[in-house]
């Protein structure tokens, strides 16, 4: 059976996660479940797209990833099932279906086709994005899930691209994590090992290998642990000391 990895805005105060997990473990009993996260800010689709791509390098490779940041629950969004490489992706037409991109290809959940009751408006992830994860975990047809639809035509992701004008990359802030360190958009190899960032008035963040390596209340430029730069501070929040928000310019140039 295929592994269940959960990524969600439910928080962990009420019984949304729980409900989630008793689903699948009623439908797929049995099944291996990881939980990714549930802290996802309320609807926040942008930083639901950013922590699934950060983790699905290291998911197993025949996971299915639940995904459910779904601020139009009960609107006229598509429930989707996504198939990527060996990996099933499913989750609302919202952007987080087309997260990480690379579809094969992708079907639409249809609650009459699954034989299931008729889902409430207000919890698709319990009425029938759960179901459908722990079919796919089952190994089940994905054409018992729905209608098959054109893997090009989804909701694209939220986040923007980095832009490369000649030597200079414009790059923004794409997540702020819980250490106070600024992520973007930049992967680092795309950037000069002798690189610089500029930011604000503008201020320049010299690049380093690691935390360890930045003076007291310096803000340097490194390759985070998602393979993007990230402006971060030793044992600081690099957002305090710069006041930077998501969203924020950062532009990277060579210091040669």
């Amino acid at each position: 059976m295929r592994p269940v990895a959960l990524l969600t805005d439910f928080g962990l105060a009420d019984h949304y996660v729980g409900v989630l997990h008793a689903v699948l473990e009623r439908e797929a009993p049995g099944v291996r479940r990881i939980d990714l996260g549930h802290q996802v800010p309320p609807g926040d689709v942008w930083t639901g797209c950013f922590l699934l791509r950060c983790a699905w390098p290291s998911l197993p490779a025949d996971a299915v990833v639940l995904a459910v940041v779904d601020p139009g629950v009960g609107g006229d969004r598509r429930p989707l099932a996504v198939r990527i490489g060996g990996r099933w992706l499913v989750a609302p037409d919202n952007g987080l279906a087309a997260a990480v991109g690379g579809a094969a290809e992708a079907v639409a959940i249809d609650w009459r086709r699954m034989g299931l009751p008729a889902p409430s408006a207000t919890f698709h992830g319990r009425d029938l994005f759960a179901p459908a994860a722990a079919r796919l975990a089952r190994g089940g047809d994905p054409a018992s899930l729905g209608e098959r639809i054109a893997q090009d035509g989804l909701v694209p992701c939220p986040i923007p691209e980095p832009q490369g004008n000649g030597g200079t990359w414009h790059a923004v802030v794409v997540h702020i994590d819980r250490f106070g360190n600024l992520i973007t958009n930049l992967p680092a190899g795309h950037a000069p090992p002798k690189a610089v960032a500029w930011y604000g008035a503008p201020r320049a963040a010299r690049r380093v290998r690691s935390y360890g390596e930045a003076a007291p209340g310096e803000v340097v430029l490194l390759e985070g642990s998602s393979g993007l730069l990230e402006l971060a501070a030793n044992r600081e929040s690099a957002a305090t000391l710069t006041g930077l928000r998501r969203g924020n310019a950062v532009d990277v140039t060579s210091d040669e």
